[in-house]
């Protein structure tokens, strides 16, 4: 049965003073392409926030250079959980987020919310699956790292732990989070576009109605999406659940994966080039 190499140094830590080391074990080591799965949905559910989706719709960024603003979003994220906010391409991260968001009113609780979904979606992902549970320290960890992310961008009343952490971005969702057509918009031209680097026209649909099939009740109303056949759902989750079975069986991996790489980016992250192309926002149609 395998067993991880790097949970008995995890949990030797304090999740509030060594949250940048424990995320990068945790993350890197063990549950690398969970991580980013679990990021990748997070991202989608931002798209559901209609005030959300039609500021990014609006900036053109997502809808004329989706593939760019996609690899733009996975570069911030993955560099500060492998390299953490403290490292010069962390804090490089950080300028490259701030200076993207500059100029727009985003509301407070929208900043949270997304934030939320950062903490959020990983501890969800891991539930259904994981090959291991987290710990608890693995999970206060992954809050006190995205708080004080949140508060180098400046995010105003952050929730103090976990729990209220999620009761607000649950109420969030219950006032906020509802159908829109630029919602779907944003949502299937990132899907496309991002497929389209790895699967074959034909295959793209049934990729995107495997992503469909991830999403929770609420987030799929919020998306104008039909509730998936129960078929493609059982599959898809059963398909997960059985990768999560056979990788209890492999060895343990033991060294951290580096970045992903990024086709925006061939020759590494420019982050003077990270973020925006036209700052000014365009009335939607």
């Amino acid at each position: 049965m395998r067993r991880s190499v790097v949970l008995p140094e995890i949990l030797a830590m304090d999740p509030a003073r060594d949250h940048q080391r424990i995320g990068r074990l945790s993350a890197a080591v063990d549950f690398p392409w969970d991580t980013r799965r679990a990021y990748e949905l997070a991202l989608l559910k931002t798209f559901a926030v209609p005030s959300s989706s039609r500021l990014l719709a609006g900036t053109g960024e997502f809808l004329e250079r989706t593939a760019k603003r996609h690899d733009d979003t996975v570069a911030v994220i993955a560099t500060l959980g492998l390299e953490g906010y403290d490292s010069p391409d962390g804090r490089a991260a950080l300028r490259a987020m701030n200076r993207a968001h500059r100029g727009h009113a985003i509301p407070a609780d929208e900043y949270r919310y997304t934030l939320s979904l950062f903490v959020l979606e990983p501890l969800r992902w891991n539930a259904r699956f994981g090959w291991r549970p987290l710990s608890e320290v693995e999970r206060q960890a992954g809050f006190h790292f995205w708080r004080e992310v949140g508060r180098r961008m400046g995010i105003p009343d952050l929730p103090p732990s976990l729990c209220a952490l999620e009761a607000e971005s649950r109420a969030f969702e219950k006032r906020s989070v509802r159908y829109d057509p630029v919602n779907r918009r944003l949502l299937d031209v990132t899907i496309d576009r991002v497929l389209a680097r790895s699967l074959p026209g034909p295959l793209r649909r049934l990729g995107a109605g495997a992503v469909y099939a991830l999403f929770d009740d609420v987030t799929r109303v919020a998306f104008g999406l039909r509730t998936p056949p129960a078929a493609l759902r059982a599959a898809v989750h059963g398909g997960l659940r059985a990768r999560a079975a056979a990788l209890r069986w492999l060895p343990a991996r033991r060294d951290p994966v580096g970045l992903p790489a990024l086709p925006s980016h061939p020759g590494g992250i420019d982050w003077d080039r990270v973020g925006p192309e036209n700052g000014e926002r365009r009335e939607l149609e």
